[in-house]
This record gives C-alpha cells, structure tokens and sequence, in this order.
C-alpha cells in the first residue's frame, strides 16, 4: 500500500454492525475471526504459519443486510486468514474466485465458489499452491498460484470435476471437496454429498480419485465410499499409515433405520482405510454438532489438520450471529479446537468449546504487523483493503502473548493522517485493569512513532491493547 498517496477508506454498514456487535469475552478464542462471517474451513500449513481459507459469508451479509437467511448464491469470493500462533491471525483478504454471477475471479465459467479445499506441492523445484472450491453444488474448480495468498489463475478455464466425468452423473450435490498430498507426493481428492429420501443410509454419493502430477487434472476414475448416513463436507487426514475419510451425516429421521451403524444428525462421522482410494470402513463419529453447546444447529463442515506437533479440528458455527442480533440467519464463523487421536488410532468424540485453542507460541515482535492482526477486537472496523477503522472512539484491538522479552522501546503506526489524536498502547487490559506504556499523539503524517515507557515487570509476554481514536484508520504498527 502506497502510505505516501493514503486516502480514508469507506466503512460498510455491515463492517460496522460486526466492529460493535461481533465480540468476543477475553478468555475466548473462539470463533478464530469474529469481524467477518466465513464457513467451510480449510487449512494450509507452510512453513511456520498456517493458513485459514473459508467461504466468503460476509459477501452473502453484505448483499443481504441481515434481512434474508444465508442463500450462499451470492458468494463468489473466498475469504484467506493467517497465524503462527492459532490465536492471534491476519486478515489476508479475499480471493476472487467466481467470474459470473457479479463474480471477477479467475474461474470465468463458474458462479459461485464455496467450500475450498487447499493443498501445495513443490513441482519442479517451485512450490506451487491450490484452491479446489465448488460451482454451487454442479462441480468442482481448481486455482493455482505461487503463493498462500495468490494471485491465483484457473489452468483448465473449466471445471476439473463436473457431471461429464464418469461416476458422477448421478451425484445428488457435486461439491465439497477435499485435498491432501502424500509424503510420496501423489495427490487426491475427495467430493460429493446429498441423498435421495429412499437412500439416506448408504447414499453411495462419496468419491475419490487420484490427481495427476500437476494437481489439476483426474487421474483415472473416482471410485465410490460407502459412507453411512452422508450428507456432505468431505474430510480427508493420514494419520501414521492409516487413512481417515470423514464426512458430515444427514438429516434424516432414523426411527426407520435398518443400519446397526446409524449415527446422530450433522455430526462428523469417520472411516479409516490402508489406502487412499479405500476401501474404508465406517468407524463411527468424531464431533458433535456445535448446536449441542451452542444451541444453533446447522451444517457441520470441518477440516482437521496438524500444526507444530498436535492435531487440530476447525468447524465452523452459527453463534456470532446470535451475538450481532440480526433479522435472519445461516451467517457462520469458525472455530478451532484441539482434536484427540486414540493410541489405537482410534476417534474420540471431541466437543466444541468457545475457549478453543491455546496459544502455540508468543507473538513475536520487531516487524512490521498489518493493522487486521488481532484475537479479539471491538469498535474496530476492517476494511475491503485490510487496515482497521475505529467506529467510535476507544476502538482497540488486542494482540494476544506478545514477546517484550527482547526489551522494546519504540512504538510506531502507519495510519491515515489524522490531526489532533493520539493511539494509546496498553497491556494486559484495558481500564484499571491494564497499564498504558505509550501514548502517540497522531499529526499529518502517515508514520509516527515515541518512545516506551515499560514498568520494570513489563518484560516477558503479555496482552497488547492498541486504542484507536474515533475517525482513525490504521495501516500497520511496529513495536521495537
């Protein structure tokens, strides 16, 4: 961003319900973002930092206003976070992916894109990175791009899996996809969903396949799983030298059922195989539906992923919300929580909590830090180009466990100009509860900077509470 040329950013009504509405208590960590909405979570680990793709939920909130249930046909972009923590993230923006429907991503056959699933792979000698999302429910597309956060490019300019493919003519909702590479490099995915009202126990709507090399092309004919009870969201995790396949189950009423496997509604049933491409068997389940915590039922997508040592499952949730307080609803945010895996390999049941996960690792000070990298904010807008607007005044965001070890003594902004104002830095709370170490007052300038003022017990990690004026948009904010 060109710092020199800045001008104020507009601020959507719907950014600023969310900035004052969506907040979440301090010990929560859950949802992970709560300034946006986003479902169907996917996760990228690289290197030491992981990154969360999630339908784009907010683009639906902002055609609607809040006055319409989430239809998802709307949605044409994908929202992309990222941590090194699990707690702290940074809005990283939205990826244009749909080119109709309003849409001007790189898919311009497609009119939709939820649901993604991403991988990467190093191909010769670049690691290259992909998106696979869906058309709606009529097909899956794949994106390619040099980096987590893109650009991106279709390289079919079509789909790479729709109803001309064989085995899958008759599946009820071609979508959801899946994605994981082995450590040999061969690469597969998973997709499908949906049953008719006489097959709801064995819908024979799940499949898998091999990619090619290059990760965007079949290679060779999906094959069927039989998942009990399917309703939809593909789930793929190897695990030691066991493959685990999961999925959502369905609605369906099972006082007729004939199965002696039968599982409750929308939770994450699982099967484990020796092979990727199955046959796997059905194991039983691994989550609850959150609205057994929560009280809000809905849909339940996940991804289960592993970061620096421990296994991890993200699903998303209709709790914020409740919380924003608008007409209508199906408006998701994810939520992350640590996932169990039994010595004998096999799935405990694991439950949603609003506490989440623990911080992995301090938040490290010294660089430059976007202005949308928080856990928790309030009265904090983000805007379309990722700096943050404060609403009203005493706006803050709150980095959690930063390292003031290395003994700081410099805090510094860039924001847009603005007179006559000042930005507070707090730790550990705000009120009482918390110590100002620096006050900067804000002139005409892009980029200021003062000096700290650390009590003696300031060093080692603590929470950072930097306080907006009202009318201040932050770019980005140094601590050294």
């Amino acid at each position: 961003m060109d710092t020199d040329k800045i001008e104020r950013t507009a601020v959507t009504e719907m950014q600023r319900l969310m900035a004052e509405k969506a907040v979440k208590l301090p010990a929560e960590n859950n949802p992970v973002v709560a300034h946006k909405y986003g479902a169907d979570p996917a996760l990228l680990v690289y290197g030491d930092t992981v990154y969360l793709y999630t339908t784009n939920d907010m683009q639906q909130f902002e055609f609607t206003q809040g006055k319409a249930d989430n239809g998802y046909d709307k949605i044409t972009t994908l929202n992309v976070f990222s941590s090194k923590d699990l707690v702290n993230w940074t809005d990283c923006g939205e990826i244009s992916v749909a080119g109709k429907n309003g849409g001007d991503g790189a898919a311009k056959w497609a009119s939709n894109s939820w649901a993604p699933a991403v991988a990467w792979k190093r191909i010769g000698g670049t690691d290259k990175f992909f998106i696979y999302f869906a058309d709606s429910g009529n097909g899956i597309g794949v994106l390619e791009g040099d980096s987590p956060t893109g650009p991106f490019i279709d390289p079919l300019g079509a789909p790479l899996v729709s109803r001309a493919v064989p085995g899958c003519q008759k599946i009820n909702w071609l979508f959801d996809p899946a994605v994981i590479v082995d450590e040999d490099g061969s690469g597969y995915l998973y997709f499908g969903g949906g049953h008719d009202p006489d097959t709801y126990e064995h819908p024979m709507n799940a499949r898998a396949v091999a990619l090619s090399d290059d990760m965007v092309h079949l290679a060779g004919e999906p094959v069927v799983i039989d998942a009990p009870f399917l309703f939809e969201d593909s789930g793929i995790n190897k695990i030691g030298s066991t493959w685990y396949y999961t999925y959502c189950t369905n609605w369906q009423d099972r006082k007729d059922s004939k199965d002696p496997d039968r599982m409750p509604i929308a939770v994450i049933g699982y099967m484990s195989s020796q092979n990727p491409l199955g046959p796997f068997e059905y194991k039983g389940y691994t989550l609850e539906n959150p609205g057994t915590a929560f009280g809000t039922w809905g849909n339940n997508h996940h991804w289960i992923f592993s970061f620096k040592g421990k296994w991890y499952i993200a699903y998303h949730t209709q709790t914020m919300e409740k919380t924003v307080g608008h007409e209508k609803g199906g408006y998701r945010n994810v939520f992350i929580d640590t996932f169990a895996v039994n010595a004998d390999g096999s799935l405990p049941v694991q439950k949603s909590t609003k506490q989440g996960v623990a911080q992995v690792c301090p938040f490290a000070l010294g660089g430059e830090v976007p202005a949308a990298t928080f856990a928790s904010a309030r009265n904090a807008a983000v805007t379309g180009r990722q700096t943050v607007a404060a609403v009203k005044d005493g706006a803050y965001l709150c980095i959690k466990g930063a390292d003031l070890s290395a003994g700081a003594s410099e805090f510094g902004v860039k924001c847009v100009p603005a007179k006559d104002a000042a930005i507070a830095l707090r730790i550990d709370g705000m009120g009482g509860k918390g110590t100002e170490i620096a006050r900067l007052k804000l002139g005409g300038a892009t980029a200021c900077s003062t000096k700290l003022s650390l009590p003696p017990d300031a060093q080692g990690i603590h929470d950072l509470y930097i306080v907006l004026p009202e009318g201040c948009e932050l770019i980005s904010w140094i601590i050294k």
